[in-house]
């Protein structure tokens, strides 16, 4: 198994690639949680599971569908030697939505976690190599980029503040530091809240707010 890379740059900078891997550390984070929980003898609440998982599906198909239309095309322009590479990662994400659209369906059938946990499982195997795979030959192309666009809206902000919220749970505090200071004022001004409303949805999901300090994509077991 490679060396996973590290959050922030080797000057010890946060860029545009550390944000980009903040969501990879939580999608590994949260379906890891998923299999916990819906293989404890402890259960935890359908309909909080259901919740959790219709914010996991949204994250998810958001964080694919801003590669597809976006940084992939670009990649491909600058990179024509990442052709092959990104055509593999493209056909992954033409699997994602099928298997997120029956994460619904399964997850709709709690307290039986049978469906749930196939569906969980099948996602930890497709996405443990696709993630490895942009964090080895995509991510380092974004190293250099630190200008984080700023939300158009209040409806916007208040959106990307959530993800933050939800990206930042279980990584290291002085990467978080970083990364927040490259963000504009009418982002970070609403972080304090989220966080603390994230904090509280992990306590009524999971039972607990521990997750760790990662400083790579893969979270603290």
């Amino acid at each position: 198994m490679s060396t996973p890379p590290q959050l922030l740059n080797d000057d010890g900078s946060a860029s545009m690639a550390t944000m980009f891997m903040l969501s990879h550390h939580a999608f590994r984070r949260d379906l890891a949680s998923f299999e916990r929980a819906l293989t404890s003898a402890d259960r935890r609440p359908s309909a909080a599971l259901q919740a959790e998982w219709k914010s996991f599906h949204e994250h998810l198909h958001g964080h694919h569908h801003v590669e597809d239309t976006a940084m992939f095309p670009n990649m491909r322009k600058m990179h024509p030697d990442l052709a092959a590479c990104i055509d593999g990662l493209s056909a992954d994400h033409r699997k994602l939505d099928p298997l997120l659209d029956r994460g619904d369906a399964a997850f709709a059938k709690l307290p039986d976690p049978s469906a749930a946990l196939a569906v969980v499982r099948e996602l930890q195997t497709l996405l443990a190599p696709h993630l490895a795979t942009e964090e080895a030959s995509l991510i380092p192309l974004i190293r250099a980029a630190k200008d984080f666009p700023p939300p158009g809206t209040e409806a916007e902000a208040d959106m990307y503040a959530e993800g933050f919220a939800w990206s930042a749970h279980g990584i290291a505090p002085d990467i978080l530091e970083k990364v927040f200071a490259l963000l504009p004022e009418i982002l970070t001004s609403r972080l304090p809240a989220a966080r603390a409303a994230y904090a509280a949805r992990c306590e009524q999901v999971w039972g607990t707010t521990k997750a760790g300090a990662a400083r790579t994509p893969i979270p603290d077991p």
